[in-house]
């Protein structure tokens, strides 16, 4: 405790300001792609699980953002995939291959079997690094559910598991003004925020809120920054 007195106590009395961390959200997105959202757009019921407008607004105000890809995803959007890895202000989470979930009664998910778990996390990530050029670090579970094994089973693979502080709202809401009334009342130093990028049926209304969300966190003077870059803001003066 005297060593802390020591080093404020000239600052107070020059009455300089005292060193304070900025502060920051982590905006993350879903890439998401099950069996049975492939067949709706490959049958023409969906025209798109690509909501290239999202990445259009990030880049346009400069707003880092993490992804997470599933497999799925990736192939069937490759070049997207691509343009993702080219530009620095986007970091590739690993979001498994077939959008399965790792434990059962998880929202209205289909299961992985233990014996599958293995297969579509490496599956995953074999997929994602061929077509991106970059090797995942990151990894978030399907609808966030999973067990301490399955956590296990994702270190060993050398990947860190990611949540989120909470989840925008975004997922089939066509309400706007919800979405961006629930992210901006719940928004705090190191949030990490869950959105969706596949648009459509799925989350529509997502760019036309990620607008207005945007633009009120930088005037309550939130850095964002991508999820691996949350723990290393400097101290700012």
């Amino acid at each position: 405790m005297k060593k802390i007195i020591i080093i404020l106590l000239p600052l107070l009395l020059l009455g300089l300001p005292l060193a304070t961390r900025a502060q920051t959200v982590a905006l993350t997105f879903d890439a998401d792609m099950t069996s049975g959202m492939l067949k709706r757009l490959e049958s023409g019921s969906d025209k798109s699980l690509y909501n290239a407008e999202i990445l259009n607004i990030l880049r346009r105000e400069k707003v880092p953002a993490t992804i997470f890809l599933s497999g799925l995803w990736a192939e069937k959007y490759p070049q997207a995939v691509k343009d993702m890895a080219n530009d620095s202000l986007f970091e590739i989470g690993n979001h498994s291959y077939s959008h399965r979930s790792f434990t059962k009664n998880c929202y209205s998910l289909s299961s992985l079997s233990d014996k599958q778990k293995r297969a579509d996390l490496i599956k995953a990530q074999e997929v994602i690094t061929k077509l991106s050029g970059r090797t995942p670090t990151l990894f978030r579970f399907p609808g966030g559910c999973y067990s301490t094994n399955d956590a296990k089973l994702v270190d060993s693979l050398n990947l860190e598991v990611i949540g989120w502080t909470f989840a925008s709202g975004d997922a089939f809401s066509s309400n706007t003004q919800a979405i961006v009334k629930n992210v901006l009342q719940k928004a705090t130093d190191g949030s990490i925020i869950v959105f969706h990028l596949s648009g459509g049926r799925y989350a529509p209304k997502t760019a036309d809120a990620l607008k207005t969300i945007i633009l009120e966190l930088k005037k309550r003077g939130y850095k964002f920054v991508t999820v691996s870059n949350l723990a290393k803001i400097p101290l700012k003066k």
